[in-house]
């Protein structure tokens, strides 16, 4: 019965960072709240890698902004927990030394990038984003995992 309470809460809690992860407000309230229409910049209604990698980019520099630019695993897993996110910080730690830099968050999100469905020009719509983003958070939250990676963010 407790393991019921506790998913549903869960499962709620994702529900709720998912609806609220278009908000430009969500980052200033330090989650980390992915958005498949903020990665739009040209708003063509499609995201290209170079569109999906900057956007990572900006958002590690926002959770970072008050660090040397890396953050305990620890850290990290709260943060992304905090945001909804369902990531794997231990598959980020690539060297295993605790920390996550950046340069380890970029290479786990390009990792993300090419798991994506995408078009023959090699670019997602931000519908087909928004559905990989909902399923991966879904699946997540079923499982009860918030360090799953096995889809991406």
């Amino acid at each position: 019965m407790t393991r019921l309470l506790v998913f549903l809460a869960a499962a709620t809690l994702t529900s709720v960072s998912f609806a609220q992860a278009d908000s430009s407000t969500d980052l200033a309230r330090g989650g980390m709240h992915f958005s498949a229409k903020a990665m739009d910049t040209n708003n063509d209604g499609m995201i290209s890698q170079d569109e999906f990698m900057k956007y990572h980019s900006d958002m590690w520099d926002q959770m970072t902004k008050d660090s040397n630019g890396s953050m305990s695993m620890s850290d990290a897993r709260s943060a992304f927990a905090r945001g909804g996110m369902h990531v794997n910080v231990k598959a980020m730690d690539a060297d295993h030394s605790g920390t996550i830099t950046k340069d380890e968050f970029m290479k786990y999100e390009a990792t993300h990038w090419s798991l994506l469905p995408k078009d023959a020009s090699g670019q997602i719509s931000v519908s087909d984003m928004q559905k990989a983003m909902k399923k991966h958070r879904r699946k997540a939250a079923a499982a009860g995992d918030s360090t799953d990676t096995s889809k991406p963010d």
